[in-house]
């Protein structure tokens, strides 16, 4: 057996844990901007169920990075690995920056066409929240791909604790925001924002490292391989 039961469970628990604490960000997000008033609380959520959607595609991404990734650690071909994982953490920032760009122009008229019929105090706590997360897109894509890398060599842990610690950045920064400096849908969308990034850029150094048996380089980043790209 490659794998015991015990190995297993190593794995996947912390894999359970980190997706469900990615998901409490948003939730977090909700809860808190409830104490600020009905339409802070109602855009926040209609923004957050669409945000729900990039979140998807940036796992589906990642996902199919980690697959070919592991295809490569499989067969002993550790440089093709790291090749991959590099090319993964590549697209993955090409591919967000095009979706937050794309937010940033259509946001109005894409929650316009979605939640038209909402009234225009929410409408407005709308565009402050999806302008906020817009810029958080990237963040997410890119941790992301490191995650999809600690899944692969089987460190599932690290992003668990990453994950943690990213809750905890959004939660007291919620706290922060919205009952000490009374800033609103920005009170609870800024730390979202600052508790991602923190997670892209903890996982991104942490995928440079040599102890790791598969790792960034600089050297493929930049670089593009449509051979590899095109089997994500």
């Amino acid at each position: 057996m490659m794998f015991s039961n015990k190995d297993l469970k190593r794995m996947i628990v912390p894999l359970f844990l980190e997706q469900l604490l990615v998901i409490l960000v948003g939730l977090a997000d909700t809860f808190v901007i409830s104490f600020a008033g009905e339409s802070a609380v109602s855009g926040v959520s209609l923004v957050n169920s669409f945000n729900t959607i990039f979140i998807f595609l940036f796992t589906a991404l990642a996902s199919g990075g980690a697959v070919i990734v592991s295809q490569y650690i499989g067969g002993k071909k550790r440089e093709m690995a790291g090749e991959s994982a590099s090319q993964l953490f590549m697209a993955s920032i090409l591919f967000s920056l095009g979706i937050m760009a794309a937010v940033l122009l259509f946001g109005y008229p894409l929650m316009r066409f979605l939640f038209g019929k909402v009234e225009q105090d929410v409408m407005e706590a709308c565009l402050v929240y999806l302008r906020i997360s817009a810029y958080s897109y990237p963040a997410l894509a890119v941790y992301n791909a490191g995650a999809a890398l600690f899944r692969s060599i089987g460190k599932t842990t690290v992003t668990m604790y990453l994950a943690v610690i990213s809750n905890l950045i959004n939660i007291i920064g919620n706290i922060f925001g919205v009952f000490v400096l009374h800033a609103g849908v920005a009170g609870v969308a800024y730390p979202s924002l600052i508790a991602r990034t923190f997670s892209a850029v903890a996982v991104t150094i942490l995928c440079f490292r040599k102890e790791n048996s598969v790792r960034y380089r600089w050297r493929w980043i930049g670089c593009f391989n449509f051979g590899l790209l095109k089997k994500y």
